[in-house]
C-alpha cells in the first residue's frame, strides 16, 4: 500500500515522533505491500531573504574577511545544507536498526522558501504515498498553536494523504 513515505524533518520533538511513526508504519505494511518500503527523510533550509539591492555590500566574515553578502549567503547555504546532511544521516543511522532492513532509509535536503511548498512539491515529484509530519517544528511562533504553519500548508495542498503526528 505505501511504498514511499515521506518525512519533513528538522531534529524537533514532533519530527522525531513523525519519523519514528513512518518506522513504525514502514514495518506494520511491509509483509502485505508485496516489496520494498522507502522513506525519505527530508529537511528543507529556508531561503535567506535578501534584497539585491543589498547583495554587494561588504560584509565581514567570523575570520575577518570581507566579501560580498551575497557570497557569504553561499557560504552560510553550504554549510546550513552540510549541517542539515549531518542530522539526517544521524536520524538514519538512529531509526535504521530499529527497521532490520525491512525499509530503505534516503536522505534530501533541499533550499527553498516557504518550506511547506518544497515538501508538497517534492512530494509530488517523488510520488510519495504519504507524508507523516509533525505537527509543529522548529519554527517559532507556531509552537504556540496546535497546528504549525508547515504542517497544516503540507495537508492543505499535498495530493497524497498526510499523516499529521502529535
Amino acid at each position: 500500500m505505501f511504498k514511499k513515505i515521506l518525512v519533513p524533518y528538522d531534529s524537533s520533538k514532533p519530527s522525531d515522533k513523525a519519523a519514528k511513526y513512518a518506522v513504525d508504519l514502514a514495518k506494520h505494511i511491509l509483509p502485505d505491500s508485496g516489496g520494498g518500503c522507502e522513506i525519505i527523510l527530508l529537511h528543507v533550509v529556508p531561503e535567506i531573504p535578501a534584497s539585491p539591492v543589498f547583495l554587494e555590500r561588504p560584509v565581514r566574515t567570523k575570520t575577518g574577511e570581507v566579501i560580498p553578502l551575497s557570497e557569504y549567503i553561499k557560504r552560510l547555504y553550504v554549510e546550513m545544507k552540510a549541517h542539515a546532511a549531518e542530522m539526517l544521516e544521524k536520524k538514519k543511522k538512529d531509526l535504521e536498526p530499529i527497521l532490520n532492513a525491512k525499509a530503505t532509509i534516503r536522505t534530501i535536503v533541499l533550499i527553498g522558501d516557504p518550506v511547506s511548498d518544497k515538501i508538497v512539491e517534492l512530494a509530488g515529484n517523488e510520488k510519495v504515498d504519504i507524508v507523516v509530519i509533525g505537527n509543529v517544528g522548529l519554527s517559532g511562533i507556531s509552537k504556540l498553536k496546535t497546528l504549525g504553519s508547515v504542517s497544516r500548508g503540507v495537508s492543505e495542498r499535498a495530493s497524497c494523504p498526510v499523516l499529521i503526528v502529535h
